[in-house]
């Protein structure tokens, strides 16, 4: 997949673009407040192509930031594709290590 199929992904719902509360333990808390750079009506960035140099608290998302970040909205499209494709990706693991077993068997 490359960047703008990545970035399609992407829903337009501007939760990730809200302050956060860190509040410990894994628990964050969305404010109601946007990043000043965030158009609240079309959930677009305003300053989007040089958004880290602007903000530089701001995260390029990508599927091992995703991975890391554990503030994300469950719903981000980007947390669901990448947890699919690790689902995907943790199924063919156990269908290989299957199938090598079955084929050790056979030998015997």
């Amino acid at each position: 997949m490359d960047r703008d199929e990545w970035e399609a992904l992407c829903k337009c719902c501007g939760k990730c673009c809200y302050e956060k509360i860190d509040l410990g333990g894994g628990f964050v808390r969305y404010t109601s407040e946007p990043c000043k750079y965030l158009d609240t009506e079309t959930k677009l960035c305003k300053v989007y192509v040089n958004r880290t140099e602007v903000e530089p608290d701001c995260i390029i998302l990508t599927p091992d930031k995703v991975r890391e970040i554990s503030w994300m909205p469950e719903d981000c499209a980007y947390v669901e594709y990448t947890r699919l494709q690790d689902t995907l990706a943790a199924v063919r693991r156990i269908e290989t290590r299957q199938k090598k077993r079955e084929h050790s068997r056979r030998k015997r």
